[in-house]
């Protein structure tokens, strides 16, 4: 995992066809269901037994989801941002289930239409400095990339690159809210989960720099500065936090000259050493870049991957492909590569669990006096006014 896998890297196949509201052809199946192909076949068509009234049904939410995804990206860009939760909040009214015909079962790319919306809900609210609405959101967005417990909970059979951007998301919010126990863990885990990005060491490294814990925060900076010794963001925060610590002489900051060098921009926010500076979201978007799930579908076509369940017995949950295995059992993988990136998680979370610096829980030592007086203002003055979100998220699931 030299690099840091995001939604981006993990296009599905079939989300950027044309024109999303035609309907493709019908592939043949087994076990009372019929899967769908991108490519039109006039006989299998014909010898279908698919009724008319379930294509057009779906055709109908695919065209009012296309509509109001196409709405919210507008808003969301022009930083309209209570107009874009409205409009991600009716898509998933829209992609809800119960609107679907009972036979419909969805495939990957409503799956994933359902988790970019949930998170992009949350950006929004965090942008608005509503952190609290975020963290629900953030939530929802993870119970939807959910890895059932029937499979590999090391995230071996499931893209863990789907958590790891709303992990990091959270984690900020759980700061802003008070809750630096909880952005501790959400923080380590996107550590775990991707050990080779530095950005995640970053975030981390802002947790603990909010939690007035700066020489571990300076642990995790010198960790992703090992990573990647260009490193655009490590360098502007090691060098804010050694300035702030009094390590380094006023006149001299080589982490900051460097950074100058790099990046221009990096002027700007040569005082950021915590989740509670004004220019966070700024930095954010940024300087954490790999952090970000951008759109990947911007045409939705419900229809791919999807399968019609003529038995209406089948359950729509059809959960992981992949076989699950006893914890501690041998695994076999057709590459290198997974059987690598399980080692690397396994040994993340191995060295979690001892701890930096012999200490076997990094949170238990830390000071739980301290509360977010913005928080503390949300909470008297914040507001709820926006359309009403679902109690519980689709009932999708990645």
């Amino acid at each position: 995992m030299a690099a840091p896998q995001s939604v981006t890297s993990r296009r599905l196949a079939g989300s950027d066809q044309k024109d999303a509201r035609v309907p493709p052809s019908l592939a043949s199946s087994h076990s009372g269901q019929i899967s769908f192909t991108s490519s039109p076949s006039p006989a299998r068509e014909g010898n279908s037994t698919i009724p008319p009234m379930f294509m057009t049904a779906v055709a109908q939410i695919q065209a009012r989801s296309q509509a109001l995804l196409r709405a919210a990206i507008a808003s969301e860009r022009a930083k309209l941002w209570p107009k874009a939760i409205e409009y991600y909040r009716r898509l998933l009214s829209c992609l809800s289930q119960r609107n679907f015909p009972i036979q419909y079962v969805p495939g990957p790319t409503c799956k994933l239409l359902v988790f970019e919306t949930y998170y992009h809900i949350g950006v929004a609210f965090q942008s608005m400095h509503n952190h609290q609405e975020a963290l629900e959101e953030f939530s929802f967005a993870l119970e939807t990339a959910h890895i059932p417990k029937n499979v590999c909970q090391v995230g071996c059979a499931s893209g863990s690159f789907y958590q790891i951007p709303v992990l990091a998301r959270r984690a900020y919010s759980y700061v802003k809210c008070g809750k630096i126990k909880e952005a501790i863990r959400d923080s380590t885990r996107a550590v775990n989960l991707d050990s080779s990005n530095p950005d995640v060491y970053c975030i981390r490294a802002l947790v603990w720099s909010s939690a007035k814990e700066k020489r571990r925060a300076l642990v995790d900076l010198n960790a992703s500065f090992k990573l990647n010794s260009s490193h655009i963001c490590t360098l502007i925060l090691r060098g804010a936090i050694l300035s702030s610590l009094g390590s380094l002489p006023s006149e001299k900051n080589k982490d900051h000259e460097k950074a100058l060098v790099l990046s221009w921009d990096s002027k700007d926010f040569c005082d950021v050493e915590d989740f509670y500076h004004p220019k966070m979201l700024s930095f954010y978007d940024k300087f954490l870049w790999s952090l970000n799930a951008f759109h990947t579908i911007t045409e939705i076509n419900l229809f791919d991957g999807a399968t019609y369940a003529a038995n209406s017995n089948i359950t729509r949950d059809v959960g992981q492909s992949k076989k699950s295995f006893r914890c501690g059992s041998l695994a076999t993988y057709s590459d290198n590569t997974s059987l690598e990136r399980r080692k690397v998680y396994t040994e993340a979370v191995r060295q979690s669990s001892i701890g930096l610096n012999g200490k076997k829980d990094l949170s238990s030592s830390l000071t739980w006096g301290f509360e977010d007086e913005e928080s503390k203002s949300y909470e008297a003055n914040g507001t709820r006014k926006y359309s009403k979100k679902p109690s519980k998220p689709v009932d999708w699931v990645l």
